[in-house]
Order: structure tokens, then C-alpha cells, then sequence
């Protein structure tokens, strides 16, 4: 490390009125790691120098010494990051992909899952992967098929080619019902879609085609579905 930026690590902690032991504090360091920075006998990692900008209130390529351009990337053996002067940044290093943006919220994208962290410490963990898209696929893939042999076998046997034809609206239904439950997102559950179906085969095969049933109202529960699903995240 050059003497410029211990020189200027030194400044930095004493201009804000912290003690070598108080900054280590808040780093999550030893204080003798600190010294070391001070003295020019290490370096601190790109992690280190992120957090220290954030105490500072000032830019990385402020606290580096850097002269760069406005959300130039800062590089070092540990990562490429991006900061900018609103507080969200994106780190790249051998752990993943890491977001955070000025609202304190974080994204690391890393080994085929997302975890998504907000500012209050709750988080969540999504599949992100080859895999789960091919399982995906197949999902659909399998719907449809079985939709198909089974319009196929009703119109054929009972002669329902009038009424079997509801069984497509669940091309989509069932794909969207097994990535709710993979994500362990209620809010992406087809809930419009799965009224409509439910609808239509009430009208069409129970009420025999009397399409204007007063079963409609149960597609004014939409709005309230997605309004108790949103009530989590606004307590947040």
C-alpha cells in the first residue's frame, strides 16, 4: 500500500474523531489491522474500503486517491466494484455478484440462487438456475401434454368437444402454481387465472353454458388477494 493512502486513512480517522479501536469497531477488524493500514504495512480489502467510505461520506475514489470519473469501477485483487454517490453499489468478486441500492437493500446473485436482503435483516432466498428453468420447462411442457390426451379422451369417449376446451386455461395455471410454491412467493400465484378456470367450468360443464351466472363476483376478491399479499411488505 502507498504511504499516500495510509497517510490519508490516518487523516480521514482523526478529522471524524475516531480512535484506531472505535473505526476497528465499526469495521468488524482488529485495531491492529487498522494500525497496519496507518502504517502502510497491509491493505485493506475491497469490503474494508467500501465500509470505510460509507463512515467518511465520501466516494472509493475519494478515499483511494483515485482522480476518476463519476461511477468509474474501482479494481483490486479481491473484486471489481462499482459505487455511486448515493450509496448503491455492485460488487463483483469470486463469492457472486453483490447489489446494494441507496435504500440499504441487497442483492447477491451467487452458485444459481439469489438471496435478496432488505435494510431491516429479513431476507429471502430464490432459485436462480439451469436446473430449475429446465424443471420449469418441463412443467409447462408436461401441462400441456396431459391437457391435450385428456380434451382428446373426453371428447372422444363422453363427446365433451364443447365443454372439455376449459381444460386449456390451466396451460398456464398449473406452471405459475408450481413456481409460486418453488419461489415461496404467494404473489406470483395465478389467482386471476385460477378464477377464470374455476368460473368457466362451473358455467360451461356444471350450469350447462350459462355463462352469466352470479359466480362473476368472485373476481372482485382479485384486488384484495394481491392487497393482503402486499401487506408483508409495507409493514416492512
Amino acid at each position: 500500500m502507498t504511504i499516500e493512502l495510509a497517510n490519508r486513512l490516518t487523516e480521514l480517522r482523526k478529522k471524524h474523531g475516531l480512535s484506531q479501536e472505535e473505526l476497528a469497531d465499526r469495521l468488524g477488524v482488529s485495531r491492529q489491522a487498522v494500525s497496519k493500514w496507518e502504517r502502510g504495512e497491509a491493505y485493506p480489502d475491497t469490503d474494508n474500503l467500501i465500509e470505510l467510505a460509507k463512515i467518511y461520506n465520501i466516494s472509493l475514489d475519494e478515499l483511494v486517491g483515485h482522480e476518476a470519473p463519476k461511477d468509474a469501477p474501482f479494481a483490486s485483487r479481491s473484486g471489481v466494484h462499482i459505487m455511486d454517490d448515493d450509496g448503491s453499489s455492485v460488487h463483483l468478486d469470486e463469492g457472486g455478484i453483490h447489489i446494494t441500492d441507496e435504500e440499504g437493500d441487497t442483492m447477491h446473485i451467487h452458485k444459481g440462487r439469489v438471496t435478496v436482503t432488505d435494510k431491516n435483516g429479513d431476507e429471502a432466498d430464490y432459485p436462480y438456475s439451469d436446473r430449475n428453468r429446465r424443471i420449469n420447462a418441463f412443467v409447462s411442457a408436461f401441462t400441456l401434454a396431459a391437457i391435450v390426451i385428456a380434451y382428446i379422451l373426453l371428447g372422444s369417449i363422453l363427446n365433451l368437444w364443447a365443454k372439455a376446451w376449459v381444460l386449456f386455461l390451466l396451460i398456464p395455471v398449473v406452471p405459475g402454481v408450481y413456481k409460486s410454491i418453488q419461489q415461496k412467493r404467494i404473489a406470483i400465484f395465478p389467482y386471476p387465472l385460477l378464477l377464470v378456470f374455476a368460473y368457466l367450468l362451473t358455467c360451461v360443464w356444471i350450469l350447462d353454458n350459462s355463462m352469466w351466472h352470479p359466480l362473476w363476483v368472485m373476481f372482485l376478491t382479485i384486488p384484495v388477494f394481491y392487497a393482503l399479499v402486499a401487506i408483508p411488505k409495507r409493514r416492512n
